[in-house]
């Protein structure tokens, strides 16, 4: 792979030793993490590999859909390492998706008990350290009535409002609940309008973008699945208007980031802005965003720590051993 944009700056802004406040280049880095369930192993690992090669202060804000923005909150919080160990802690992911409790009419993923519980008593996240970090964190969802992807950045003034933008972010229709509101406005996971917020990110002005992937590259992209339409179906469309919208282009829109990502990250062309994609190799473990095994989610994380290092050192960066 000849040398790419993306990587470049990565390398040196980390020989720089600089951060957000006292750099003088005119880029705008940012870091897009990719959720999916219990698949954001994969791009958990990525994140954690950032922290170890010290990049996490290289980047100039970090977009987050669903268990991305968890993934974005520990890198700046500095607490990767400790986090993504939760991963395979036994009981933990267990505890926080349950087929059988849906059964009973509670939610099959509970965000809430994940956000409040485990990021407070059992792997304490500096939620403080998060709404104050020089890099900021962008959770991202998606308006129920609109279906429009929303940067919840603006919304985050303290602890209690930063883990409620993060719930919102990774509330997925029906199996976690009921929307999140903020702000008088309803919102759902952030993967249902924008799985990759790089057009958000864009958008806001950047001109380089890291983008962490938790699907191989040869894995089709899925449509809307029977569930989320079954949700749609049930509540009609004068009561979720935006979602029937979105979920009806949802496909072609991934199918299009799928290829536009393949192409700028193996070419990039001269002028920005550049993007450059990290996925799972092939031949990973396909992940479901419901798996619960401990063996298979930190195999999954280590296969994504080692696949960024890997990325990365194809480019011409310096990377740790594996």
């Amino acid at each position: 792979m000849r040398a790419h944009p993306v990587p470049d700056l990565l390398r040196a802004r980390l020989d720089a030793g600089t951060g957000p406040r006292d750099r003088d280049d005119d880029h705008r880095l940012v870091l897009v993490v990719e959720g999916g369930g219990s698949r954001a192993t994969y791009s958990s690992g990525m994140v954690l590999a950032l922290e170890e090669l010290g990049m996490a202060r290289c980047f100039d804000a970090v977009y987050g859909a669903s268990a991305g923005s968890l993934s974005g909150s520990w890198l700046v919080a500095g607490s990767a390492a400790e986090c993504c160990a939760g991963w395979w802690r036994p009981g933990l992911v267990d505890r926080v998706t349950s087929l059988t409790r849906g059964l009973r009419g509670r939610p099959v993923i509970d965000v809430e008990y994940l956000v409040h519980t485990v990021g407070e008593e059992m792997i304490p996240v500096d939620w403080a350290a998060v709404v104050d970090a020089e890099v900021p964190l962008h959770p991202m969802a998606t308006d129920v009535e609109t279906g429009e992807s929303v940067d919840l950045h603006p919304t985050i003034t303290d602890k209690l409002s930063l883990q409620l933008a993060l719930r919102a972010s990774a509330c997925v229709p029906l199996l976690a609940g009921l929307p999140i509101e903020i702000g008088g406005r309803r919102f759902v996971d952030a993967a249902v309008a924008e799985p990759l917020p790089f057009h958000t990110a864009l958008a806001q002005g950047s001109t380089q973008v890291l983008i962490l992937r938790t699907r191989r590259a040869d894995q089709e992209a899925i449509d809307a699945t029977r569930l989320e339409r079954a949700l749609v179906g049930r509540l009609g469309a004068t009561r979720v208007p935006g979602l029937v919208q979105v979920l009806g282009s949802r496909l072609e829109r991934r199918r299009a980031d799928d290829v536009r990502l393949a192409r700028e990250t193996a070419s990039p062309g001269t002028e920005g802005p550049h993007l450059f994609e990290v996925r799972p190799p092939d031949g990973a473990d396909t992940v479901s965003p419901l798996e619960t095994d401990p063996d298979r989610l930190r195999r999954a994380v280590m296969v994504g720590r080692d696949a960024l290092l890997s990325a990365l050192d194809a480019a011409g960066e310096p990377g740790l051993s594996a």
